[in-house]
């Protein structure tokens, strides 16, 4: 029996341990957009990023509702989002 509980907790810990990670890695995130440090202040830069876009040129607040970050870095319309 104590086996048993055992193995019910080191599944459960498991479980934990895999969501926590998931959670870390951005997999719950349904946001459009990373945060990034950037000394005394935070870029907020697009998961689709043009590579030869340079971090300094995206913005330093987030988007507003109803807007989204384009790849370049430039706040445009979000036309994903529901009216």
């Amino acid at each position: 029996m104590r086996n048993r509980f055992k193995w019910i907790g080191l599944t459960v810990l498991a479980v934990f341990i895999g969501l926590a990670i998931a959670s870390s890695l951005g997999v719950f995130d349904d946001r459009h957009y990373y945060e990034v440090p950037h000394g005394s202040h935070t870029h907020y830069v697009a998961k689709d990023r043009d590579p030869n876009a340079d971090i300094s040129s995206f913005p330093t607040r987030p988007p507003r509702p109803g807007e989204r970050i384009s790849p370049q870095g430039q706040f445009v319309p979000d036309t994903t989002a529901s009216n």
